[in-house]
């Protein structure tokens, strides 16, 4: 992944520049869309997918009834399904048949990662340093758990396809 502290500096100037007439969603999406692709599946293309559509979803508070740590935890775990698609053979094969992730399969841990982090927060009453890099350090915690099997076409005769269970690193 790329530097939590370069996410939680470019979150904190786009929420800080905010006039509160404009959604910062999209340029909040747009930061985390370039964050997430700079993460490592091995098998797997992640610069190729993503619906930044889901992440302004998850970063709009515009809308009370959607503005929620369950919608954040959906629409992020929702986005990162869509993220991986084959890439580069990894593991000796000639090609990448599929990247079958399994993000969808950790929102309730995502979910209570938010919700930890926004407790704690009501809690303890006092400013978070680096709010953004705790919370996508969190986030990203759990979606390291998520496996993705990726199929490569093995170089044998006839040539056979073989999975490998990999996690985002």
């Amino acid at each position: 992944m790329l530097d939590l502290d370069t996410l939680d500096s470019e979150f904190s100037r786009i929420v800080k520049s905010a006039d509160g007439k404009t959604s910062v969603a999209p340029q909040l999406a747009k930061a985390y869309d370039d964050y997430a692709k700079g993460g490592v599946i091995l098998g797997a293309d992640l610069s190729a997918g993503g619906d930044k559509s889901l992440l302004e979803s998850a970063f709009s508070v515009l809308d009370p009834s959607s503005g929620t740590p369950a919608n954040m935890a959906a629409r992020l775990c929702a986005y990162w399904q869509g993220l991986p698609k084959p890439g580069i053979p990894s593991h000796g094969g000639v090609a990448v048949v599929s990247v079958i992730p399994t993000f969808a399969a950790v929102q309730a841990g995502v979910l209570a990662a938010i919700k930890a982090l926004v407790d704690a927060q009501a809690a303890s009453k006092q400013e978070v340093q680096k709010p953004y890099k705790k919370l996508f350090g969190a986030i990203e915690d759990v979606l390291k758990t998520a496996v993705c099997t990726v199929t490569e076409t093995m170089p044998t005769t006839p040539p056979s396809p073989s999975p490998f269970p990999e996690t985002l690193q």
